[in-house]
């Protein structure tokens, strides 16, 4: 007789238990749902800031390289060299690398020439990848001497730009190469 109470007993307590287990087991799918809800909007946020920083990046990039393009054309060494990071350099063709140090002296000798110099450029690729950016592509320097025809100098370029402590982005690592070489002056 006990052991028939016993089972009646263990009816109630097991339907309960399962019952507390179904509740229980929708209140964590409630909890896993609410958690990866959170855990999307988290991505989507992550990914919108990556999206800005790319964006920041890339305009720092195009606003570096138009700031090149002026103090070219401006005939500033000086002005170019400020667009390098301290441990900045540059490779041009046929010459070893020169440092940020050597950078204004570098293009006020080409400057000093007596021609009149115009830069165009076109890059052809840019990408960021955390505090770096890449950007490459083509140009054209065209050297005019007074009575003299200009002579238009093209080539390839490489740039790599880097963010500093402060926010902004300055040229890192900058060479260029010849397709067709200049005369010499």
């Amino acid at each position: 007789m006990i052991r028939s109470r016993s089972r009646w007993l263990l009816v109630p307590t097991l339907a309960f238990a399962f019952a507390c287990a179904e509740d229980e087991r929708a209140e964590l799918a409630e909890e896993v749902k609410e958690t990866a809800a959170v855990a999307a909007k988290t991505a989507e946020k992550m990914t919108q800031a990556k999206d800005e920083w790319a964006k920041e990046a890339m305009s720092a990039t195009e606003r570096i390289q138009a700031d090149y393009i002026a103090a070219y054309n401006a005939e500033n060494g000086a002005g170019i060299a400020a667009l390098f990071d301290s441990d900045g350099t540059i490779a041009p063709p046929g010459m070893a690398s020169i440092t940020q140090a050597g950078i204004a002296a570098y293009y006020d000798a080409q400057f000093a020439s007596g021609a009149d110099f115009t830069l165009t450029v076109e890059r052809e690729s840019m990408f960021v990848s955390g505090d770096m950016s890449v950007a490459w592509g083509s140009y054209v320097a065209t050297m005019a001497m007074e009575g003299a025809e200009p002579v238009a100098v093209d080539g390839r370029y490489g740039s790599i730009s880097k963010r500093q402590a402060d926010g902004t982005w300055k040229i890192y690592r900058h060479m260029f190469n010849y397709i067709n070489p200049p005369p010499e002056m």
